[in-house]
């Protein structure tokens, strides 16, 4: 006679550390901006294009009050300077809001890093002017739909029955997770997340 189970909501509660490298974040960056136009509108509606996005480096930042430090080259398009080429830092200090499950850019500050006070005041202006709003465009949003997404994807397979090992596998479902905080580390971002769900490790043959 086979035993039923009693119905729980939640027999599984994990609070589990992730480690994500930042070339991981480097890469996501590099896919969404490079080779991007930094324009600007003009009073007859038109645009006028001031530099390409050449290449992005991420790491942690050296000032106290920042996260991450977003190196940026920059090719110029403009007819005085032309295919030079330019580059500048930003530093960004990261904010994660749990209820909303939302990262965003809290500060931002850049640097350039260039030969020459004209330079640098001229990149300084130009990322202020247009990377600002590309990176923060890019850098806010809400983690709940790839949560989503990829929580379909897992329950799919749980409901399959997921096997582990030989002889091991485990269904069920995972009812809920949610990010409860974010860490800059020197070459990690820390992320500690809680896990609910409903699960059973079935054992159907043993093997050693």
């Amino acid at each position: 006679m086979e035993e039923n189970i009693p119905d729980i909501k939640h027999n599984v509660i994990l609070r589990l550390p992730v480690r994500i490298d930042y070339q991981v974040l480097e890469n996501y960056l590099q896919k969404k901006l490079q080779g991007k136009i930094l324009s600007k509108g003009k009073s007859d509606g038109e645009t006028s294009d001031h530099a390409r996005i050449r290449n992005i480096n991420l790491r942690k930042s050296h000032l106290e009050d920042f996260d991450l430090a977003v190196h940026v080259q920059l090719s110029l398009l403009t007819t005085i300077f032309k295919n030079k080429e330019i580059t500048a830092v930003a530093h960004l200090s990261i904010q994660f809001r749990e209820a909303e499950q939302e990262v965003l850019i809290s500060r931002f500050k850049v640097e350039g890093e260039n030969n020459g006070w004209f330079v640098n005041t001229m990149v300084e202006t130009l990322i202020n002017n247009f990377l600002y709003s590309k990176l923060k465009s890019k850098m806010k949003f809400d983690i709940r739909p790839i949560v989503k997404v990829q929580l379909e994807k897992i329950n799919s397979k749980l409901a399959d029955a997921l096997e582990l090992t030989d002889g091991i596998n485990v269904t069920g479902k995972i009812n809920e997770f949610r990010i409860q905080e974010i860490i800059a580390g020197q070459r990690k971002l820390l992320v500690s997340v809680n896990i609910l769900g409903s699960n059973v490790l079935n054992v159907e043959s043993i093997n050693f």
